[in-house]
């Protein structure tokens, strides 16, 4: 399925070299498209509402700064990248769309402002490919207004700060040129962007590294193998797929050179089934739960697919977010493409499955009541530390219920501590067992080198996992399995442990008032409550704060863990039955 041979790079740079003749805008509206987006601005009210926010934001662009050359933290250029990207994206789209000089102006003054920096931080590369996006944007949507000396200004910029460094990458075969992770999808998408904008305006730089992205791109369609699930978690799978799918739908006018294959269809499915009714995402690996609004690439997804479920969804979910947040959109900083992939209402209402698995490397079991925001939902996961931007979350779960998240993954940590993707990661607290929603045993972290704990079977109302690789040489087995009472919300947890070399300890995260009562801790929260009751075997209840062993982490202080501790037996049976009482 993912091609990478020489007659396939061949084929692509010769279908890239007719993008100098395409007239611009090329890059996803085209100016015969304009027309087609205000008819259905015009017909469908939740785009209308959609458009509004987009065009309140771009107000508020107009008095924001400009990007600069600003890296606090020696590293990182990043966050005045996604700012201009921001910045034009949204001030682009209201000239073009919604029109007014003054958004044109402020389009230019970004352009400028991100022109004139010295470099666009190649260290960094995804400040690079995040500025050249921006600025390819900018220069193609206003390329017909442009004077020749601002065309000019945005085309030097573009090849000197972006296409010959990536060039350079590509030529070494440094990391990001092969598929690897997230950043393979942004780099490769953003610099094949860039050159397809300015492609024409050199000697073929261009043609070749938009063949070389288009590659790299369809290259990374085996993180979403077998079954759609992202390894880097949701937080990720937006960042990665987003830049994947802007690439995606820069292609039909080269006769679609890159494959839109049936596993992104699935992909769609997954980060659907990935969130809660309270709008947060099961938020493994080093993401941070946040409330969910859809992204242009799910928009996009359920479009291209004409994936009714996920147009439905896609569309519920933006409906409700406009209403939580009163008409105002925090959304992506390239927010405006939702707006134009926005799917069309469903012609037919398919039914929603209350339960969904799938595999890979970070395999996942989900189950809800329904899909209302009041609904019950619980998702467990296998998986591995090693997965990129992995934690030890083997056998980790999140839980709603009564529009609240009672059990939750703490998120990631500041990416600046030291060591914190090298040598020193598994010394931090957010990313151990200790502070997930799974097992200790013999107080030893799990497994770092773990080969993948696999789902082993599965049904609409259970999962198991084998966990026994992310605890070699602390128990000979281990097994979690989860049923799940599609009725009433209730699940329960069911620990085998075999031949454990210490206590078992059991721990779940909340932001809760926490009680113990016997053999029962009650949670409270927002008038509701749900019981934690330890339904079998040996066991002692304890509750205790979530602090780091240092200062420098965060310290978690809304959160408390709630702890089973289990003493040590050949086997040791640990059964957690979670009740939702009001």
């Amino acid at each position: 399925m993912w091609k990478s041979c020489g007659i396939w790079l061949a084929t692509l740079a010769l279908a890239a070299g007719g993008l100098a003749e395409k007239p611009h805008p090329r890059l996803w509206l085209p100016k015969s498209s304009e027309t087609a987006l205000r008819e259905k601005l015009a017909k469908d009210p939740l785009a209308a509402k959609l458009q509004a926010a987009t065009m309140a934001e771009a107000e508020r662009v107009l008095k924001k700064r400009t990007c600069r050359y600003e890296i606090p933290d020696g590293k990182r250029l990043l966050f005045e990248s996604r700012l201009a990207l921001h910045n034009i994206m949204h001030c682009g789209w209201a000239w073009r769309i919604g029109g007014g000089e003054k958004f044109r102006q402020r389009t230019i003054a970004e352009l400028e402002a991100a022109c004139a920096l010295k470099d666009w931080n190649p260290p960094h590369f995804l400040d690079t490919a995040e500025m050249a996006s921006a600025v390819a944007t900018g220069y193609d949507w206003l390329y017909d207004t442009l004077t020749p000396e601002q065309r000019a200004m945005c085309e030097r910029a573009i090849i000197e700060k972006a296409l010959e460094p990536a060039k350079a990458v590509y030529d070494k075969g440094d990391w990001w040129s092969n598929p690897r992770n997230n950043w393979s999808q942004v780099c490769g998408a953003g610099i094949a962007l860039a050159a397809a904008a300015v492609a024409g305006m050199d000697d073929g730089l261009a043609e070749d590294l938009f063949a070389r992205g288009l590659i790299l791109v369809d290259g990374c369609g085996k993180f979403y193998e077998p079954d759609g699930m992202y390894p880097e978690g949701p937080g990720y799978w937006h960042y990665g797929t987003n830049f994947h799918v802007m690439l995606l739908a820069a292609c039909p006018p080269l006769e679609k050179p890159i494959t839109a294959n049936a596993i992104l269809k699935k992909s769609g499915n997954a980060i659907m089934q990935l969130t809660g009714p309270t709008r947060i995402a099961f938020n493994f690996a080093d993401g941070n739960a946040r409330l969910e609004t859809p992204s242009p690439a799910q928009c996009w997804l359920a479009s291209h697919f004409k994936d009714a479920a996920q147009a439905r969804y896609v569309r519920g979910l933006f409906a409700r977010a406009l209403a939580d947040d009163g008409g105002k959109i925090t959304g992506d900083r390239y927010f405006p493409l939702a707006v134009l992939w926005l799917p069309e209402p469903p012609a037919e209402d398919p039914p929603q499955p209350s339960a969904a698995t799938f595999g890979g490397e970070q395999a996942v079991a989900i189950f809800r009541t329904g899909w209302d925001s009041n609904a019950t939902f619980f998702a467990l996961k296998g998986g591995t530390p090693t997965a990129s931007h992995g934690h030890m979350d083997v056998g980790s779960f999140v839980y709603d219920a009564h529009g609240v998240r009672w059990i939750h993954d703490l998120g990631g940590e500041n990416y600046n501590l030291p060591g914190y993707f090298g040598g020193k990661r598994w010394s931090y607290f957010r990313l151990q067992n200790r502070s997930h929603n799974t097992l200790e045993i013999n107080g030893k972290l799990q497994n770092a080198d773990s080969q993948p704990c696999p789902l082993t079977s599965s049904s609409p109302l259970e999962a198991t996992f084998d966990l026994s690789n992310a605890y070699a040489g602390d128990a000979e087995k281990v097994v979690r399995r989860a049923s799940f009472n599609a009725l009433t919300g209730a699940v329960w947890i069911e620990d085998q442990i075999t031949k454990p070399t210490g206590q078992v300890v059991w721990r779940a995260f909340t932001d809760a008032a926490a009680e113990i009562e016997g053999v029962q801790v009650v949670l409270k929260k927002n008038g509701h409550q749900i019981i934690l009751r330890r339904a079998s075997g040996a066991g002692t209840w304890s509750i205790s704060d979530a602090k780091p062993p240092t200062p420098e982490e965060n310290q978690n202080l809304k959160f408390r863990a709630v702890v089973l501790t289990i003493p040590r037996a050949d086997q040791v049976s640990a059964n957690v039955e979670i009740l939702t009482s009001r």
